[in-house]
C-alpha cells in the first residue's frame, strides 16, 4: 500500500531532522531523500509552497552529498510545518520541528 503525501512529508522531515542532529547522512538516507524528493515534486497534488521548499532541498541534495546545514533544514522544516499545519485545518505532518 503506498504511504500518503502528508506521511511522505513527514518521513522527509523525520530523516532530516535526524541528520541534522547527528551531522550525519548514511548512504540509505540520502537515497531515501531522493526517492521522497522526486516523488513529491513529481506529484501535482502536493501545494506549491511545499513544491517550493522540496526544490531548494532538492538543489541543496544535488550539490552537496553531506549533511544538511542545521540552520537550512531548521528552516524547511518550519516551512513543511506551517504550510501542512495550515492547509489541513490544524493536522501537521508529524512532530513539530523547531
Amino acid at each position: 500500500m503506498p504511504i500518503s503525501n502528508q506521511h511522505k512529508i513527514g518521513l522527509l522531515c523525520d530523516i532530516l531532522k535526524n541528520q541534522a542532529d547527528e551531522h550525519y547522512m548514511t548512504d540509505d538516507e540520502a537515497s531515501q531523500i531522493t526517492r521522497l524528493l522526486q516523488s513529491l515534486s513529481n506529484d501535482p497534488s502536493v501545494d506549491q509552497s511545499i513544491k517550493q521548499i522540496i526544490g531548494e532541498i532538492s538543489e541543496q541534495h544535488q550539490l552537496n552529498h553531506e549533511p544538511f546545514l542545521q540552520e537550512n533544514v531548521e528552516q524547511w522544516l518550519t516551512g513543511m510545518n506551517q504550510i501542512t499545519f495550515d492547509s489541513n485545518t490544524g493536522h501537521s505532518p508529524g512532530n513539530n520541528y523547531k
